[in-house]
Parts: structure tokens; C-alpha cells; sequence
């Protein structure tokens, strides 16, 4: 650009009006220096930024034209702006205050970086009405090039000064940098501690779980000894990640480390012509007080044996403050820099948490305020559930003391091996005893509560979560998580903990539905419904336990005239025999009383599902099912519950219900096949009567099942 000339009161003394000033436009973001008349200044300007100049100290009073010389004139670009109160538009500068007549701001940038000081300059001129001159300044400019980036649209490269790194939106249309929690364990020192809980990098597994970062400068090659460059983060995000400089020195000289570098390589943006990357520099890290962080000795392992990093490289979180100083240090042969840092996550969102944290690069200038800053901003990723219908991975069982549960894992192998997933079996040093694998889900997180007790609601054959729904015209494309809890009439019956319902609920991506679980001695969802895979329809369908279908099938059984045949034959519960005839259950009117009630209650959840998952009858199948009363303590299943089921695609391990013996097959296992088995599922039945369902738990409740994640991006989601 060119010179830049002008009238400082164009048209002011004609008395002419003046056209309608133009629509507004946007402030521009700029730091303001102050000039002083007949005098040269020496200043720091970052490429992008913009400098504004306040004429009114250069300009005399009797000034009424200027001419503002850029040098280099291509790459230092100067505007001037009138910044009068419109009101006084087309005033004499003689009529009113003259510092206000004279407000004039002239904006400068720089368009690339200096190769070495004041190598940049603008000169300000002013002459009054005869051609004399009315004030002059000079303004040296040594401009470097500083930015902060992430990969903020996701796709795998960290872009040079992307212009939404700073935000976050959700949506298909959206953009901003994802975080993981890093909480699983990928150490080789045997802990069970996740890798959330130290401050290093546990090898180059560990790496994969966190988000690349990386500081670029360009610039002279010394920085002005009173400058200093920082990344700093509010001290509460410092709570909630880990940031990890990968240093130049440590990465070339021990090659336990060369797989992180090339690791985090593949992450980051290829070199250009316009910001060329020659690969990492040293960065000397140091502490709030300016000293020196000193590397430690590395303590010498086996050749070959993969290792951790060492806590030096960690420079921001829980263990290190939020505030670290990096070492300008550009090459001298292209004057650039590029250091390169891992970021993890270490709390998922929660009720004072929304998942983002921010990091600010800082040009700082001695102890006064910041006269550059750059701030990217991470979103968290929530914790998600995976429903039935995604493919399984893996599933798990507990071994129990002494083989009591050894015929129900065979049974179960038989299962995984006919769905080709893998079982996982927990021994007893590891399981201490517990058999209920629906204790813990995976990505499991601890929560605790200074004013609650858990209680049964806190396990989590309590907590399921739907296939992708559409309800009340919203979309839930990852599906909605169900708990189960008290009567929305009952203040004192049993719920979730509000630590853990408020946990799920801030995730946001998988809006919770409470049901009614309370009316159940142990109280979980898991006992009255399930969702499976199946052909047509929504691609899945809802599995309700049924005493109404459990009596009508009793019913047509006893029409049949086979209502002296036996269910429960051979089985004990409790010491006792536990057979009874078709007949005899019919007969006993005390339990069909109780299960009417039940019923009522699976129908009032019937209800609140279709409601919000947006089911039809048509996406609900009834399976046989009864309850008794467990002395006052709520209703507990009387045979084998078939919806607490494992589902392994199109496979199902479900309870062996052990019902009536009809043309030599249990007419119970034969309905639910005649139910599901033309939806493209296959039926499997699982003896868990004296392992799992004396003990007032199943199959599901002894399982769990490692899932393959969704396909669908979770940040397109609109919560």
C-alpha cells in the first residue's frame, strides 16, 4: 500500500451537509500506542494484530492535512478512520474543543513477520492551511508472528491460525478442538490407576489419548529482553487437564521417545510456503517466580524397554499450575519455531463443569498488562453410552470361589462363541468376590456425595441407555440414558444419587429420562426391559417384562389342557421345592393380585417411554414375566426374568425361565422364540437359577459387554 493522504476536516468549513455516515461496521481489535510530537518510537506489533494511533498528540492545532508513509509500503498497511462524535461531522475545528475535533485514529498492521528489529516504519506528517508543517512522528515496527493452534474443525491437522479455534459450537455446521479424558491405563508399571491420575505420559499408547497443541513463531531472531511469551489457562481449567510440552531435547536423544514424536507428527500441519515448519525447538520451561526449570537426571533403563516420560514435560495442570514461560528461540536460517505440546483431559463435564477450557498464548511486556494474546479453547468429550444395538466387542463375566458359577460360564462361552465375541473372564483376585459386572461400566467415572448414602438405585443395572431416537420432534442420536428412581409422587422413596444423576445429565448429548424403578425390591431398570437389535421397523424394539402376557399364556396353556404340568422342575429356592403346576399358579390369587399392581407400574413406564423415545405399540414386544412380593421390601422376580438378558447382536443369552414341559420343549423358551426369532434373532437360555437369580439378579446383571462406539460424531449433536 501506498501513502496515505488526506484532510483531517474534509468538507467541514462548506457548510455543506454531509451524506448519512455509513452502517456501522464491527470495532477492530487493537492495542493502542500513543506518539509524541518530534519524536521516534521503537514498538512491538504481531502479525494480525493491530496497532491504533491517536493523532491528537502529533497533530498542532492549526493541522489540516497529513501524509502517513508505510515502509515496506506492501506489507505495512495504515488506514485512517475519523472517530469524531458524528454530531460534530461537519464542524469547524475552531468552533468547538480541538482535541475532540481532532479525535482521528489512524490503524496499522503488519503483514508478515521482521527478519530483524525496527525494520518495519511508518511516518506521520502534518501541515497546516499554507503547507508548513504541523507535527511529525515516527513509529519503528519489529512485527513477529506468534499463534496458538489446535485442530479445531477435527479433521486430524492442526491449521495454522484457524479463526474459530477460540470457540466452540455444537452441530453439523459446528467447530472446535475435542479433549478426551484420559482415563483408562495405558502405564507399564502394573497400577490400576488411570492415566488421569498422574501427571506424565505413559508411553507412546498414551499419547493417542491426547489432543496435539502446537506454538508457532517467526521473527528476529532475539525477542526485546524486557518481552516474555507464556501459556497460561484460568487456574480452574488447570484442574481439569494435563498439558505436556514435548521437548526437542528429550525426544531426539532417548529413543523410548522416537514413537512419540512420530506419533504426534501425523497430527500436525505440513510445512507451506507461507509458515515453512522445519521441525521442533528447544523451549526452556519456567516457574512463576522466572527461575529455571531445571530437567532432571533420567534414571537409566533396559535398552528397549518402553517407559513413561518423566513428570518434566508436564508444564500445566493440577501438579504444575497454569502458568508456564517459553524460551524464544527461532532457527536462524528461516526464522521460525515450532514447539509442540499433548493436552489431556482429566474430568468430564459436570454440574460446574461444561467442558470447555481454554489456553492463552501471551506477548507480555515486562510485569504490565498483555500486549498480545491468542486463546484456543478445548471441548471436553462427554461421557457416553453405547445401547444394545451397537456390534459387541467383548464381554465379561466373574469367576466365583469354589466354581459355583462354572456351569453358567460354560453356558455363556457357548453363547460368545456362536456371536463371536471374546469372554472376558474376571478372576477372583480381581473380582474380590463381587459377581455383578453391571457394578461398573466402562469409561467408568467415581463420583462421591458428602450429604448422600448410596443406595441399590447407584448400581448400574439402574443406568441403560436407548438405541438413536426421535421424540417430540427432537433427534437423539446417540440415544437417551434411563435411570431408574422413586414415584414422581413419593419424597421419600429410594433415587439415583443427585451427584450421579447431575453427572449424567450434564454430558448433555444423551438427555437422561428418569423411570419408575422404586416399586422393585432391588430397584433397577434392567428387571422390566432391555432393547434389542431387529429387523424393520426403528432397528430395534423394546423388551417389557409382562405379568398380563405371562397369565394370558398361562391361560391358553391350561385351555390346552396342560394345566397339571410343572414349571420350576427339580428346582429349589430357598431349601423348598420350587415346583408348581399351571394350575396352581392360576389358583393363587394373592400373587396374581400383586403382579396387577406390578403391572400398573411397568405400564406407567410403558407409558413415559413412548412418550420420550418416541415408541409405538408397534416398537414394544411383551415378554411373560412374574413378581412377588419380597416381605414388604419391594417385588423380586419369580422365575427367571427373560428381559435381563445379554445381547451379543442377533445373539441372546437369556434366563432359562424353566416353564412348563410341552411336546418336549419349555413352552416359555418357545413363546419368546416365536417372538423374536422372525426379527432375525437367535434365542439362547442360560441356567442362572442358584447363581445369579436366588440372589435376586440374572444374566444381564452377572454380564457386561464392551461395545463398539457410534459412528456418529458426538459434537454434531445439538443439546
Amino acid at each position: 500500500m501506498g501513502k496515505c493522504l488526506g484532510k483531517l476536516f474534509d468538507g467541514g468549513a462548506s457548510g455543506e451537509p454531509k451524506p448519512p455516515p455509513p452502517k456501522q461496521k464491527p470495532a477492530v481489535k487493537a492495542r493502542t500506542i500513543r506518539l509524541t510530537r518530534g519524536a521516534s518510537r521503537s514498538e512491538v506489533i504481531v502479525v494480525g494484530q493491530y496497532l491504533a494511533v491517536d493523532l491528537s498528540n502529533i497533530a498542532s492545532d492549526d493541522a489540516v492535512s497529513y501524509e502517513i508513509t508505510p515502509y515496506p509500503k506492501d506489507d505495512v498497511i495504515v488506514s485512517m478512520k475519523d472517530e469524531r462524535p458524528r454530531a460534530t461531522g461537519n464542524v469547524a475545528a475552531g468552533g468547538m474543543d480541538s482535541a475532540l475535533a481532532k479525535k482521528m485514529v489512524v490503524y496499522v498492521y503488519a503483514r508478515s513477520h521482521s527478519v530483524e528489529k525496527d525494520d518495519k516504519l511508518v511516518t506521520f506528517e502534518f501541515t497546516d492551511a499554507n503547507g508548513r508543517p504541523a507535527g511529525q512522528a515516527e513509529l519503528s515496527l519489529t512485527a513477529y508472528f506468534l499463534s496458538l493452534d489446535v485442530d479445531c474443525d477435527r479433521d486430524g491437522v492442526v491449521e495454522v491460525n484457524n479463526p474459530h479455534k477460540g470457540t466452540w459450537e455444537w452441530g453439523l455446521r459446528g467447530h472446535g478442538a475435542v479433549l478426551l479424558v484420559n482415563n483408562d491405563n495405558d502405564d507399564f508399571e502394573g497400577t490400576f490407576d488411570p492415566d488421569n491420575k498422574n501427571s506424565r505420559i505413559d508411553g507412546p499408547l498414551d499419547i493417542k489419548d491426547m489432543s496435539p497443541m502446537v506454538v508457532r513463531m517467526r521473527g528476529p531472531p532475539k525477542l526485546p529482553a524486557e518481552y516474555s511469551i507464556r501459556l497460561s489457562t484460568p487456574p480452574e481449567c488447570a484442574e481439569r487437564m494435563g498439558v505436556f510440552c514435548l521437548q526437542p531435547d528429550v525426544i531426539k536423544n532417548d529413543r523410548r521417545l522416537e514413537d512419540l514424536s512420530k506419533m504426534l507428527n501425523e497430527f500436525l500441519t505440513k510445512p507451506t510456503e507461507e509458515a515453512p515448519d522445519i521441525g521442533l525447538n528447544h523451549v526452556e520451561m519456567r516457574d512463576l517466580m522466572g527461575n529455571l526449570i531445571e530437567e532432571k537426571e533420567k534414571d537409566e533403563q533396559p535398552k528397549g524397554e518402553d517407559t513413561p516420560l518423566k513428570s518434566e514435560n508436564h508444564v500445566m495442570g493440577p501438579d504444575s499450575g497454569n502458568v508456564v514461560e517459553l524460551d524464544y528461540r527461532v532457527d536462524l536460517r528461516d526464522n521460525t519455531a515450532t514447539y509442540e505440546f499433548a493436552v489431556e483431559g482429566l474430568h468430564y463435564p459436570d454440574t460446574m463443569f461444561d467442558g470447555q477450557v481454554s489456553i492463552t498464548l501471551t506477548l507480555q511486556r515486562g510485569r504490565g498488562s498483555p500486549i498480545y494474546e491468542d486463546t484456543v479453547v478445548f471441548q471436553v468429550a462427554p461421557w457416553i453410552m453405547t445401547p444394545n444395538t451397537l456390534p459387541p466387542l467383548e464381554a465379561f463375566v466373574c469367576e466365583m470361589e469354589g466354581g459355583e458359577n462354572l456351569s453358567f460360564i460354560q453356558e455363556l462361552q457357548e453363547v460368545t462363541s456362536a456371536a463371536s465375541v471374546p469372554l472376558v473372564i474376571v478372576p477372583q483376585v480381581v473380582n474380590r468376590g463381587d459377581r455383578w459386572m453391571q457394578g461398573k461400566d466402562f469409561g467408568y467415572v467415581t463420583r462421591f456425595s458428602r450429604t448422600e448414602e448410596p443406595n441399590s438405585l447407584d448400581s448400574f443395572g439402574n443406568l441403560e441407555v436407548s438405541p438413536p431416537v426421535t421424540a417430540n420432534g427432537k433427534k437423539y442420536p446417540l440415544g437417551r440414558i434411563l435411570i431408574g428412581s422413586t414415584s414422581p409422587t413419593n419424597q421419600y422413596g429410594r433415587r439415583m444419587m443427585k451427584v450421579v444423576r447431575s453427572f449424567l445429565k450434564a454430558q448433555r448429548v444423551q438427555s437422561p429420562v428418569e423411570l419408575y424403578s422404586d416399586w422393585l425390591a432391588v430397584g433397577h431398570i434392567d428387571e422390566f426391559m432391555t432393547f434389542i437389535p431387529a429387523r424393520g421397523g426403528k432397528g430395534f424394539r423394546l423388551l417389557l417384562a409382562s405379568p398380563d402376557a405371562c397369565y394370558a399364556y398361562l391361560g391358553w396353556l391350561q385351555s390346552q389342557g396342560h394345566g397339571n404340568v410343572p414349571l420350576f422342575e427339580g428346582k429349589e429356592r430357598y431349601g423348598f421345592p420350587a415346583a408348581v403346576t399351571v394350575d396352581q399358579l392360576l389358583q393363587d390369587s394373592k400373587l396374581r393380585e400383586e403382579n396387577q399392581v406390578f403391572q400398573d407400574d411397568i405400564d406407567w413406564n410403558r407409558d413415559k417411554l413412548k412418550r420420550e423415545l418416541g415408541l409405538t405399540e408397534g416398537d414394544i414386544i411383551d415378554i411373560p414375566a412374574l413378581f412377588k412380593d419380597e416381605e414388604g421390601r419391594g417385588a423380586g422376580p419369580f422365575f427367571p426374568d427373560m428381559v435381563n438378558m445379554i445381547v451379543l447382536g442377533r445373539h441372546l443369552g437369556i434366563p432359562k425361565p424353566f416353564g412348563p414341559i410341552v411336546d418336549g420343549a419349555c413352552a416359555f423358551e418357545s413363546y419368546v422364540k416365536s417372538l423374536l426369532q422372525p426379527l432375525g434373532l437367535s434365542c439362547n437360555f442360560i441356567d442362572d437359577w442358584s447363581s445369579y437369580h436366588l440372589m435376586m439378579g440374572e444374566v444381564h446383571c452377572g454380564t457386561n459387554t464392551l461395545r463398539k462406539p457410534f459412528n456418529y460424531k458426538w459434537w454434531h449433536v445439538e443439546p
